[in-house]
Parts: structure tokens; C-alpha cells; sequence
């Protein structure tokens, strides 16, 4: 096919001693918290989290003057998005990041756009965010079994 391996990007990597990214995902030696066990296993990369929250900032910034309904429906795609990718592995941690981000900064957007005083945590609470206004809360995302995932 006349393909060659890129030298500077191709290694070796032995998971069970030191971590690697892959495809979005970081394999590397993990410990149970029960039991104190280690295990192989994979999560979301940090680098990908970050990249992840930059885009929701695209979206909430303080410029966007679209209908209310148009920025829900385009913060609700990107996150529905992402857990899509992101349904294998060792989630919580990731998970439980965005959801608290996506929540303080679509507090912030509201606060700006509603010219509210302080930061908003009474007229914008947990209940009116993902209620009232339906923003998608990853931590409630089943996940998926490991017969599909590894299918």
C-alpha cells in the first residue's frame, strides 16, 4: 500500500506500567477504590476534557445573542455528543467535570445575559438549569455494556 510508520509518533508502550493516549482516551494502570486493586483501564484524556471545554466556551460567550432555546439546543448537542464518544472506561471523574462546568458556565452565560447582581446561584439553581431548561446531566447517562463497547 506504501505505507510507512512515522517514527516520531510510533512506540512501544507497556500499559501496564505507564499510561498512553489514544483516540481521545488515556489507557494506563488504574486502582479500584474498594479494594485497592489495580487494573488496565481507560478514560477520557484531560487533553480532550480541556479541548471540551473550550468548545462549550465558544458557545457560551458572552456575545451570543441567540434565543435562548437555540444556545440550550446547541450546549445539549455538544455534550450528548461528547458522551457518545466518550461511553467506555472510567467515566465519573470526566463526567462529573463537565457536568459541574457546563452548569457554573451556563450559570455565567445567564447571569450576563439577565444583568442579574452576584453570581446567580438563587434566580439560576440546579433545579431551574436541568429542569426548567434541560440541560443534559452526563452523570445520568447509562453506560454502555461491555459487550457492546467491545464489539
Amino acid at each position: 500500500m506504501g505505507r510507512s510508520l512515522n517514527e516520531a509518533k510510533t512506540c512501544v508502550r507497556d500499559a501496564r506500567r505507564e499510561s498512553f493516549d489514544f483516540l481521545g482516551y488515556t489507557f494506563a494502570p488504574m486502582i479500584y477504590r474498594r479494594t485497592g486493586q489495580t487494573y488496565l483501564g481507560v478514560a477520557p484524556s484531560q487533553k480532550r476534557v480541556k479541548r471540551f471545554k473550550q468548545s462549550l466556551r465558544t458557545v457560551l460567550h458572552a456575545g451570543n445573542h441567540a434565543p435562548l432555546g437555540e444556545v440550550m439546543e446547541k450546549v445539549n448537542r455538544k455534550l450528548q455528543g461528547w458522551g457518545q464518544y466518550f461511553s467506555i472506561g472510567t467515566l465519573e471523574p470526566a463526567y462529573r467535570t463537565l457536568d459541574r462546568y457546563s452548569s457554573a458556565l451556563l450559570r455565567k452565560f445567564l447571569v450576563r445575559r439577565h444583568k442579574v447582581p452576584g453570581r446567580g446561584t438563587r434566580q439560576f439553581g440546579y433545579r431551574y438549569l436541568y429542569e426548567d431548561l434541560g440541560l443534559v446531566r452526563l452523570q445520568d447517562r447509562r453506560q454502555v455494556s461491555r459487550s457492546h463497547a467491545l464489539a
